[in-house]
C-alpha cells in the first residue's frame, strides 16, 4: 500500500468536497486540528476546565471565526485566570521541538505583526481568540497568556472553544456536531472529538480472510464511518461470559490529540503507541474500555491504536501436514494492522516512522512474537512487554506436528471432523458452526513456528536468532499470579502447588527460601506462598532473565525493567475469592481501598493505570495518590514512546504543568536506570518509585529458571 501522502489526501478530500460541506476536514478548514488542555485525569470533575482546538494553520481572524464555526464551535475567551494555570505553554514548546530550536518564533512581516508589537520571543506563538480590541483590531494571545490587539488582516493560527461531551461507557455523543473527517488513500473516513481526543473506532484493517488463511491489509477506498466500535472476534467474552463475535472482526480504532492537514508542508505528527489486548489468545478486543486511548493520547500526546485480531481456533488452529492450515491467523492479523497504520497513520496524525508495539499478557506474548517475525521488521521501532507469561505456549513455540498433536485432533474427535482425508477434515473445520467451535471444550491458542510470522521455536536474545532490534521497555506485576491461581482451602503447601500445577519439590525443600509469612492465617500463607511460585515461574523469572540477556548481549539498544507495586484491578476480573485479594483493603479511612495497605498486586492490576481508565470504570479514588500516580505513569510510558526513555523530560513537564509527577521524579531521588548486565536492577512503581536490584534470585535458582537461563546449555 502506498503510504499517505499531502498529494493523494488533497485528491481524496477534493473528491469528497460534497461531503466535506456538511462535516469538517482539516482539508476543507486548510488547517491542523489539535485538541488542547491540561488532562489532569479528573474527568468531568477536573478544576482545569479550559479546553481548545487550535487551528494551527495561519488565516485571518474572520477565516478562523468562519473555521470555528464550521466545527460547531467559536472563538475562544481565555477564563481571566489563565495565568495561573497556563496550558498554552505547550503550544511555543512543541513548536520549538518540531523546528529543532528552543523556541518558535515567525518573522513579524509574515505574520503581520505591527512595528509597536510589544512582547519578545520569550512570550511565544501568538492566537487569534474571541472579542474585539481597540479601534477595529482584534484580540490576540501569547503561549505566556498575554493579550494584546492586533490587525484582524494578519494571518495567525486560531483558538476556537471544544464544546465536545467527554465521552464514557454508558455515553458517547456521535452527532454530527462533533464529527470530523479524515482523507488517507482512496477513503473518507467519518470519526468524531469528544473533550479530549479525535477517536475514530471501528476501522476495517484486513481483508476479511477465509477461515484458517492468513489476512492482508485492506487498501482503504469509498466513505468509511468509523464512529463506532466494530464486531469483536469470536469468543466466549471475558467480560459478559457470553459467546459473542463475528469472524469478520478485523477492526482498529485510533485515538489521536492532533489532525494533519494536508496542506501542511511539515505535520506534527505524533509518536504512536500500537497495542495488542491480551486474554490467553482466546478473547479480550481493542474496544475494552480498559484500554481506552483517550487520556493516553490526551496528556501523552501521542496516537493510541488499539485492535482486534482473531482468536482461538479461528486464529491459531494448524491443520494436516500439507494443508497449508500453518496456524498463526492472529499474528498474520498483527501484521496487516501494522502495515495499514504504516500506509494510513500519518492521516490521523501519527508518525508511521515512529511506532512503539505495545501488549500486556498474550498481547505481550504477540510483541515477543513480533520482535522475531521477518514480516512485521521495519513497521515498529520500539516495543513494550508488559506481563509477559513464560509458559511454552508464550516463549517457546512448537512445530506444526506437535501442535497438530497437542491441541487440533482434541478438537478434531470434539467436531467429529476427524479423519483419514486431511482435506476432508479441513473442509469440516471450515464449515463448523462458529458458535459452537467457540463452545468446544477444547481450543488452539498456541502460537507455533509456522515458517512465514515465526520462525524460530524461540527468541532468547542471547545473540542468536533473527531479532528485530528495537528498543524495550518490560515489566511485571509483584504478584501475577494472585489472580490466576486456584484458591486452595488448605494448609498444606504441596497440595496448593500441585492443584496450580506448579513444582512442588523445589519449594518445599527450600523452606528458608520459600518461607511461610506467618499472618496467623495458615491458609492465606500456603495461598501467599503459591502465588509467589506462580509469580516466578510463569512470568518474573524468565522475564528478568530476558531482560539479562538483552543487558549482556546488547541485542537490542535500550533495556529498561520494571515491577508494579501499586495496583487497581480492572472491574469484571478475576472472578472470587481471588477478586478480594487482589484489591486493596478497605478501612474507615479509605473506604475504596487503601493502596499503601498490603494485597496482592495481581495480573492485569496496571492496566486502569498505564491508560487511566479507572475513573472511566466508575472506579473510586481510594487515596490522595491514586490520581498522581496514575499521572506519573501515564507520563513514563508517554515518555517511553516518544523518546524510548521511560524518564520524563523536565522541561516537558513544567511547561505542560505537570507537577504531580515532577513532584514524584524528585521524592523517588533517582532516574529509572536501564539494566545492566553487571549489577541488574529494575523500577519498582509505588509512590514514590525506586530503583531495586532484581530480587527473587534465589527463589528463581531454586526452580531451576536463574538469571542466566538463556545461556545455559540447550536453551
Amino acid at each position: 500500500m502506498a503510504a499517505f501522502s499531502l498529494y493523494t489526501a488533497s485528491l481524496v478530500a477534493a473528491a469528497f468536497s460534497t461531503l466535506a460541506l456538511a462535516v469538517p476536514t482539516p482539508a476543507s478548514l486548510g488547517s491542523d486540528l489539535q485538541i488542547l488542555l491540561h488532562n489532569d485525569l479528573y474527568g468531568n470533575a477536573s478544576a482545569r476546565g479550559d479546553v481548545v482546538i487550535v487551528l494551527g494553520t495561519p488565516q485571518t481572524q474572520q477565516a478562523a471565526a468562519s473555521d470555528c464555526s464550521a466545527l460547531g464551535e467559536s472563538l475562544w475567551t481565555p477564563p481571566s485566570d489563565l495565568n495561573a494555570d497556563n496550558f498554552l505553554a505547550y503550544l511555543a514548546y512543541q513548536s520549538g521541538q518540531q523546528s529543532g530550536s528552543g523556541h518558535w518564533w515567525p518573522s513579524r512581516g509574515g505574520r503581520g505583526y505591527p512595528p509597536s508589537y510589544p512582547f519578545g520571543p520569550s512570550h511565544g506563538e501568538v492566537y487569534f481568540i474571541a472579542d474585539s480590541g481597540s479601534n477595529g483590531a482584534c484580540k490576540v494571545i501569547t503561549t505566556s497568556a498575554q493579550t494584546f490587539d492586533m490587525n484582524c488582516d494578519a494571518r495567525l493560527p486560531a483558538l476556537c472553544t471544544n464544546t465536545a461531551p467527554l465521552s464514557g461507557i454508558n455515553y458517547t455523543d456521535t452527532s454530527s456536531r462533533v464529527q470530523t473527517q479524515v482523507a488517507s488513500g482512496n477513503a473518507m473516513y467519518t470519526g468524531f472529538r469528544d473533550k479530549i481526543s479525535f477517536r475514530f473506532l471501528g476501522i476495517q484493517y484486513g481483508t476479511y480472510p477465509q477461515r484458517f488463511t492468513y489476512s492482508s491489509a485492506l487498501e482503504p477506498t469509498g466513505e468509511v464511518s468509523a464512529l463506532e466500535f466494530g464486531a469483536i472476534c469470536r469468543q466466549i467474552d471475558g467480560l459478559t461470559n457470553v459467546n459473542d463475535g463475528s469472524e469478520d472482526c478485523l477492526h482498529l480504532n485510533i485515538y489521536s490529540p492532533y489532525l494533519p492537514s494536508p496542506k501542511t508542508a511539515k505535520p506534527m505528527l505524533k509518536p504512536v503507541l500500537f497495542w495488542i489486548h491480551g486474554g490467553a489468545y482466546i478473547n479480550g478486543y481493542g474496544s475494552d474500555p480498559t484500554w481506552d486511548g483517550g487520556n493516553l493520547a490526551s496528556r501523552g500526546d501521542i496516537v493510541v491504536v488499539t485492535i482486534n485480531y482473531r482468536l482461538g481456533d479461528f486464529g491459531f488452529l494448524v491443520g494436516p501436514n500439507g494443508t497449508g492450515l500453518n496456524g498463526n491467523y492472529g499474528i498474520s492479523d498483527q501484521v496487516s494492522a501494522l502495515q495499514w497504520v504504516k500506509a494510513n497513520i500519518a492521516a490521523f496524525g501519527g508518525d508511521p516512522n515512529h511506532v512503539t508495539i505495545g501488549g500486556q499478557s498474550a498481547g505481550a506474548g504477540s510483541v515477543r512474537a513480533l520482535l522475531q517475525s521477518p514480516p512485521a521488521a521495519g513497521l515498529f521501532a520500539g516495543a513494550i512487554l508488559e506481563s509477559d507469561p513464560s509458559p511454552p505456549s508464550y516463549s517457546y513455540y512448537l512445530s506444526l506436528d506437535q501442535e497438530y498433536a497437542a491441541q487440533t485432533l482434541p478438537i478434531l474427535n470434539l467436531t467429529g471432523c476427524g479423519s483419514s482425508n486431511s482435506n476432508a477434515e479441513v473442509a469440516c473445520l471450515r464449515n463448523y458452526n462458529a458458535s459452537a467451535l467457540v463452545g468446544l471444550a477444547a481450543v488452539a491458542n498456541n502460537v507455533v513456528v509456522d515458517g512465514t510470522y515465526v520462525v524460530t521455536p524461540a527468541i532468547t536474545f542471547n545473540g542468536t536468532g533473527h531479532v528485530n532490534k528495537v528498543p524495550l521497555l518490560m515489566g511485571t506485576m509483584r504478584d501475577e499470579g494472585g489472580s490466576l491461581d486456584t484458591v486452595v482451602q488448605t494448609t498444606n503447601l504441596s497440595l496448593s502447588l500441585a492443584k496450580n500445577l506448579l513444582p512442588v519439590a523445589p519449594v518445599v525443600d527450600n523452606p528458608s527460601v520459600f518461607p511461610l509469612p506467618g499472618s496467623g492465617n495458615v491458609t492465606l500463607d500456603i495461598y501467599n506462598v503459591t502465588t509467589r511460585v506462580s509469580t516466578d515461574a510463569s512470568f518474573y523469572c524468565l522475564d528478568v532473565a530476558t531482560a539479562y540477556a538483552v543487558a549482556k548481549t546488547h541485542t537490542l539498544p535500550e533495556m529498561y525493567y520494571y515491577q508494579f507495586n501499586r495496583s487497581y484491578q480492572i472491574p469484571y476480573w478475576p472472578p472470587p475469592p481471588n477478586k478480594a485479594l487482589c484489591n486493596a483493603p478497605p478501612d474507615a479511612a479509605h473506604p475504596g481501598g487503601n493502596p499503601d495497605a498490603e494485597y496482592f498486586k495481581c495480573h492485569s492490576g496496571d492496566l486502569t493505570t498505564i491508560f487511566g481508565t479507572w475513573r472511566r470504570w466508575g472506579l473510586p479514588e481510594r487515596d490522595e495518590n491514586d490520581t498522581p500516580f496514575t499521572q506519573f505513569i501515564i507520563d513514563s510510558w508517554s515518555s517511553w514512546v516518544r523518546t524510548w526513555n521511560p524518564n520524563p523530560d523536565p522541561a516537558l513537564l513544567k511547561v505542560r504543568g505537570y507537577a504531580n509527577t515532577t513532584r514524584e521524579m524528585a521524592l523517588a531521588g533517582s532516574l529509572w536506570a536501564q539494566v545492566d548486565a553487571s549489577a541488574p536492577t529494575l523500577r519498582r512503581l509505588q509512590w514514590p518509585s525506586s530503583q531495586q536490584p532484581f530480587p527473587e534470585a534465589a527463589q528463581c535458582s531454586a526452580l531451576g529458571l536463574p538469571l542466566d537461563y538463556f545461556f545455559l546449555p540447550g536453551v
